[in-house]
């Protein structure tokens, strides 16, 4: 064991055993700031060890990340401003998950050392690292076939007549969007739909948003003003409850002001809804606005929801347009339910999924429904997004952002510099093209004109996604979240009662 390695592992183990200690006893989380500075402090004076351990490559980045890690939640104790509750708990977890890594890293260490395996060089276990994505691959292939056969616009009642449609409310909230509202109402208005209503809310603009509301009113469409959020409530939450209140129709259909409608898109949604006996409908837009960073450069979240496999808890949802029958939206608890979520149209899917009574669908053609949104707001979108997809754990942001990189960064990184090493280079391609062919498979359908420079830009996209998960913990945590103007830090990090009365 070299001087080094111990040099790393006595006060790397140290700290966080006293994480662990500050997350167990009342007493010293009184005192968890002097502890944390004790705590970052150790493990900045390891952190310089780890490049001379002599350890694989792999090894040392591990240990690495496990070291910086281990600084960020000494440093969410001196300058978070999470829940103390779930502070508290989330750094337990988080300790007990570092102190796992460690002994298992120790354990390698040793079993290494004792084998002394001197014919397995890293160039074998490289190779094999390599087939895992293939493996990966293969599952995102399958599970992307069965997406796109299973989640389009089909099965419609043809017998369904006018009078036999319900009433449905075009719901539009809206905050600062002068530069694509107009397009979005024209679109709205423009529905062939016979019992329709629209709804827009002007959510506190500070530009000409409530105008354009207006100019509409002809055209039938209602302006209501919001409100300031109330506490724990995220604004856009307020402003889709206060529509939902509002609404008389039996379906309410929100829309985001950069998706876009046909004017059969309502009819079409609608009569799949009824022909398949469903509550709730989302609705993922197509991409039909041309070449831009934004169509060509994309944030990933919607090739996740496509190519990840459903489960009781993890749902694909689409925030832009999604339809709910409204007795059912009061059912589940309205909007009030969902104060604080990011994705509140989540828990509403995830409840009825279990009943069949949900569907995710990818817009085509004949459905008309597109988006045309900015790449620098879908930046803000992937900000405020992917941190509390991964429930505000850093420990789950570490072990997403490793599965990212060593199951589907690697073999591109393998396949630019390792050209002369067939052992390599072949397992490497068979990955990235697999990779490449189910992206394809999603792009083909979500981004019509620029599909195949999207497709040839997946290896930045996955970067972009590694850079933005970690830019979102940081943010979340350190800095400041404005969604239009607003501060969505607190309401997100918010934690109800109940769930602080359970963790106690």
């Amino acid at each position: 064991m070299s001087i080094s390695f111990l040099l790393w592992m006595w006060p790397t183990l140290v700290a966080f055993l006293l994480l662990l200690a500050i997350s167990q006893s009342e007493r010293v989380w009184k005192h968890r700031r002097i502890v944390a500075e004790a705590t970052v402090g150790l493990l900045l004076a390891g952190l310089p060890f780890v490049i001379t351990t002599r350890l694989p490559i792999v090894s040392e980045v591990l240990l690495g990340l496990v070291q910086l890690w281990g600084v960020l939640l000494g440093a969410r104790l001196l300058f978070g401003r999470l829940p103390e509750e779930f502070l508290r708990r989330s750094t337990h977890f988080n300790s007990v998950v570092a102190l796992g890594i460690f002994v298992v890293v120790f354990d390698a260490w040793l079993i290494v050392a004792a084998l002394h395996v001197p014919n397995l060089t890293a160039r074998q276990v490289l190779t094999i690292c390599l087939l895992f994505p293939i493996v990966v691959g293969l599952g995102f292939l399958y599970q992307v076939l069965w997406t796109l056969k299973h989640y389009q616009l089909r099965n419609l009642d043809a017998s369904l007549r006018a009078k036999d449609l319900p009433t449905l409310t075009l719901a539009i909230p809206a905050r600062n969007e002068t530069h694509a509202l107009e397009a979005c109402l024209r679109t709205a208005v423009g529905s062939d739909y016979p019992k329709l209503e629209i709804l827009v809310l002007d959510d506190c603009s500070q530009d000409k948003t409530s105008e354009i509301i207006r100019s509409f009113a002809k055209r039938g469409v209602r302006f209501i003003q919001g409100k300031v959020p109330a506490e724990g409530w995220l604004g856009k939450n307020q402003a889709l409850g206060t529509l939902a209140d509002q609404a008389t129709g039996d379906f309410v259909l929100f829309v985001d002001v950069d998706t876009h409608l046909s004017p059969r898109s309502v009819s079409q949604l609608m009569m799949y809804a009824l022909s398949n006996h469903l509550d709730m409908v989302t609705v993922l837009p197509q991409r039909r606005d041309g070449w831009s960073f934004a169509t060509t450069l994309t944030y990933l979240r919607y090739f996740w929801q496509i190519a990840l496999p459903v489960t009781a808890r993890r749902v694909p949802v689409a925030s832009q347009l999604w339809l709910i029958r409204r007795a059912t939206l009061k059912t589940y608890g309205g909007f009030a339910a969902v104060q604080h979520k990011i994705v509140p149209e989540g828990y509403f899917a995830r409840q009825l999924i279990v009943r069949d009574a949900y569907r995710f669908i990818i817009s085509n053609e004949e459905l008309g429904i597109t988006t045309a949104k900015r790449w620098s707001s879908q930046i803000e979108t992937a900000i405020r997004f992917l941190y509390p997809t991964f429930k505000r754990q850093p420990y789950l942001v570490l072990l997403g952002g490793l599965l990212l990189i060593s199951l589907m960064i690697l073999p591109f990184v393998v396949l630019l510099f390792v050209r002369t090493d067939m052992r390599l280079f072949a397992p490497a391609a068979v990955a990235c093209g697999l990779f490449w062919f189910t992206y394809c498979l999603v792009v083909i359908r979500t981004h019509a004109f620029t599909w195949p420079v999207t497709v040839l830009l997946l290896p930045a996209a996955l970067v972009q996604e590694l850079v933005l998960l970690v830019a979102s913990m940081l943010v979340y945590e350190f800095g400041t979240v404005n969604w239009k103007g607003r501060n969505v830090c607190y309401p997100v990090i918010h934690m109800d009662r109940e769930r602080a009365i359970k963790a106690r």
